[in-house]
């Protein structure tokens, strides 16, 4: 498992669209009157087309980033604790790889950072380099600092001590931000459920009873219980795509993280309305 480069990420996302888009229009082209009728499930369809292989991407590029993230600080300390027994900054990153300190994959990052040092690349441009293949914001702060730090004269040995502790602490505020935003990720999903709740109530116990009563109820009669069926479905698979990518941004302050929430909950959405609430062409 390797870094997911944000070009192919952005290709797979509008290749994901274009396919879903032309599976809808094709359908309403060639059977119009079923597309209509089977609506809601092309919608749904088309949701899961669209965002699936977006999040399978982001999903497996974001664990490759955290598995590199997490070893980060002890990676650090081991460079440090290996320059105090007077190693060279080359062999250092080879002891912390040869006594497996670090798992993949940051131990293949870094067999590729000591192989570029050992080809005469200069230490700046090697780092750079790391920086450039991870793209990983705690590696892009590591390597700041020691390139200033590099460049100003100073000694690498007492950046790299330094870093490692401010790495540390950075990973632990990260771990407790976290936490701290988890409870907005519980509030999201149950807001969304209580949504569907409130949508079966109404249908069930308050549109179709009355639907009859014309001189009481008259606008369902005009517009009919058919025509609310097919609102909630729609507004319940747009609330829970919503949803889900506010889900991401709040859990993970980053948008693609919530595709794979959105999934949850339009799915989970739609086969508990479609217990609840049979959809129009089951005659519900």
């Amino acid at each position: 498992m390797r870094r997911i480069p944000k070009k192919t990420k952005i290709q797979t996302a509008v290749l994901s669209i274009v396919i879903a888009a032309a599976f809808i229009a094709t359908l309403f082209y060639l059977v119009p009157r079923r597309a209509i009728t089977f609506s809601n499930e092309i919608f749904l369809i088309g949701i899961v087309i669209s965002i699936t292989p977006a999040a399978i991407l982001d999903y497996l590029n974001q664990r490759w980033m955290e598995a590199i993230e997490d070893q980060m600080p002890v990676f650090v300390r081991g460079i440090s604790e290996s320059q105090e027994t007077g190693m060279t900054l080359i062999a250092a990153v080879e002891n912390v790889i040869e006594s497996k300190m670090v798992r993949h994959p940051l131990s293949d990052e870094l067999q590729m950072l000591t192989l570029q040092m050992s080809w005469g690349l200069s230490f700046e441009d090697t780092l750079i380099n790391f920086k450039e293949r991870i793209g990983s914001p705690v590696v892009n702060r590591f390597c700041a600092l020691v390139i200033e730090a590099s460049r100003s004269g100073g000694q690498i040995k007492k950046v790299f001590t330094a870093t490692a502790g401010f790495m540390e602490e950075m990973k632990q505020m990260d771990r407790e931000t976290s936490s701290q935003m988890k409870p907005y990720l519980v509030i999201i999903y149950v807001a969304f459920f209580v949504f569907i709740l409130t949508s079966i109530i109404l249908l069930r116990s308050f549109f179709v009873p009355l639907a009859g009563y014309t001189h009481i109820l008259n606008p369902v009669n005009i517009i009919g219980v058919s025509e609310f069926n097919d609102f909630f479905y729609k507004t319940m698979l747009i609330s829970g795509l919503m949803g889900g990518l506010m889900a991401g941004k709040m859990s993970e302050r980053r948008v693609q993280g919530g595709l794979k929430h959105a999934i949850a909950l339009t799915v989970v959405g739609y086969v508990i309305f479609y217990f609840m609430i049979p959809p129009n062409w089951m005659g519900g």
